[in-house]
């Protein structure tokens, strides 16, 4: 197990943003093959964990996500 010190933590977050946005990418493109209730969870959840991920830039530290 590593250990994300102060001075990684700006690249940690940002490999976990490019992360999210992939998958936000694949889960609005299958909302707009399909539109189904499980499709539409799925880009909330994905947007969600952007938000969760910007809110730990913001706030300068790293939480859970």
């Amino acid at each position: 197990m590593s250990v994300i010190t102060a001075d990684d933590a700006p690249d940690v977050l940002l490999v976990e943003f490019e992360l999210a946005r992939v998958h936000l990418a694949a889960a609005t493109a299958a909302l707009r093959h399909k539109d189904t209730p499980a499709a539409r969870r799925e880009v909330a959840d994905c947007r969600a964990r952007i938000d969760r991920i910007l809110d730990s830039w913001n706030a300068g530290v790293r939480v859970p996500l």
